[in-house]
């Protein structure tokens, strides 16, 4: 029953409320209610200017008296029917008010009651001032890398009053826009970034621009609704705020295109690193590589844009990459982290077939490894000479000898190697040579 007493009750405040109707001035007037809850005004009117401005209000009571109030409620003044139009439909008078006053609260008084009450504003007359926007450059350099505090000097309250005498604000709401990069990708595409609408104060913080700009703000709200250009920018800024990308590439012999971007692994790892930052903001680039064992020392350190590193021991690795802004420096890094493996070393078959169909088959290598850094392997014959040598783990011997297969029959192989984590190993052994012709 109360949730049904609730609805009607609001169904009746809505459709008197929907019997004001409010016209006039340049363009159509703006109804605001934010906030309004407990001031007993049911909408804030905001007009640009007052020419041809009006309330009209329609209603079959037998007594309606209009009324309008400055402060509150206890210093209304009537309005006297001299100052009000009327129009009859059927057994319906609309009475119009003309002569409307800035900043005022206009109701209707029903049968003795009051209707609920709506506010009255000429927003020409209330149009933002902003004096200022500047960047707050007296802030720590340390702090102006991250973030700004842009300072704004405006005067432009707007006020409206209860029907108990509180005073409220008309929260105005503006748009900061500025030149800046899309940090989110090492491209840093040029764009405009939008704050707004917002309700802004004395400042507002932002994250630090990465590119040279000026700040404008404008609005508010209802600026925009009326089409009214209103605007200040600030003095040139110039930015001092940097931020960095690493992109990182392998070099892999089994990959399509030659690179990887699944760094570490075996050694020797080859690795081309590339650095990205907000040019020309960001000046200088320093590479740091690190084994993570020992962060405090660097293995080596670079001052290229981009650089080539071949990692020949195991460990787990950082590769940091720092940039610094000219003048006011802001330094920011980022860093990639991988492992290259110990090393490990499979001894090769004991026979094999120069002729055979399958490819494996048919060339004598090592079996699996990891991280050689050095590698040799020599092929003997059974009086000791020398037939074949070859240096990269990956490859092998074809059974061949100054372009001819050898005979079948024992062969005998040694191999020196040196590991990533710094192991040596000299392995011998024999292998059978076995022709299928």
């Amino acid at each position: 029953m109360k949730y049904l007493l609730a609805n009607l009750l609001l169904l009746f405040t809505l459709t008197l409320s929907a019997q004001y109707t409010v016209s006039g001035g340049l363009g159509q007037p703006y109804e605001y209610t934010e906030g309004l809850a407990g001031t007993g005004i049911e909408k804030v009117y905001l007009l640009n200017t007052f020419s041809g401005a009006s309330i009209s209000y329609t209603s079959d009571a037998a007594v309606v008296r209009f009324y309008k109030y400055t402060r509150s409620i206890e210093d209304k003044v009537l309005i006297p029917y001299a100052e009000i139009s009327t129009s009859n439909s059927g057994n319906k008078t609309t009475y119009t008010i003309n002569n409307l006053q800035d900043s005022r609260g206009y109701f209707a008084e029903v049968n003795g009651k009051a209707n609920p009450i709506i506010w009255i504003i000429d927003y020409s007359q209330h149009l933002p001032i902003f004096n200022s926007i500047e960047p707050d450059r007296s802030a720590e350099t340390e702090e102006q890398c991250t973030v700004l505090r842009l300072l704004i000097d405006k005067s432009d309250d707007l006020h409206y009053y209860s029907t108990i005498g509180g005073e409220y604000s008309v929260l105005r709401k503006y748009t900061i826009e500025y030149a800046d990069l899309d940090g989110s990708t090492k491209d840093f595409t040029p764009l405009i970034r939008e704050i707004g609408p917002i309700d802004i104060g004395t400042y507002r913080t932002i994250d630090a621009p990465l590119t040279n700009t000026k700040f404008k703000i404008s609005g508010d709200q209802f600026a925009e609704h009326f089409q009214l250009n209103i605007y200040k920018e600030s003095t040139d800024y110039t930015a001092i705020a940097t931020k960095v990308f690493i992109v990182a590439e392998q070099v892999s012999a089994s990959a399509s295109n030659g690179v990887t971007s699944d760094l570490g692994g075996s050694a020797p790892a080859e690795i081309n690193f590339y650095g990205y930052a907000n040019e020309p903001t960001a000046h200088f680039y320093t590479w740091f590589i690190y084994n993570t064992s020992d962060l405090e020392n660097a293995i080596v350190r670079y001052t290229d844009r981009n650089i080539r590193f071949t990692f020949n021991e195991s460990g787990n690795y950082k590769v940091v990459l720092e940039s610094v802004s000219r003048g006011p420096s802001c330094l920011t890094s980022t860093s990639v982290e991988f492992s290259i493996s110990e090393s490990s070393l499979e001894k090769p078959p004991n026979y094999f077939s120069p002729d055979a169909n399958s490819e494996t088959a048919k060339v004598f290598r090592i079996g699996e490894y990891k991280s050689l850094i050095r590698f040799k392997c020599s092929i003997f014959n059974r009086w000791g000479n020398k037939i074949y040598e070859w240096t990269d783990p990956s490859k092998g011997w074809d059974g061949k000898y100054n372009g001819k297969y050898v005979n079948t029959g024992v062969y005998f192989w040694v191999i020196e190697a040196l590991g990533s984590d710094n192991k040596r190993y000299k392995e011998a052994g024999d292998v059978n040579v076995i022709r299928r012709k």
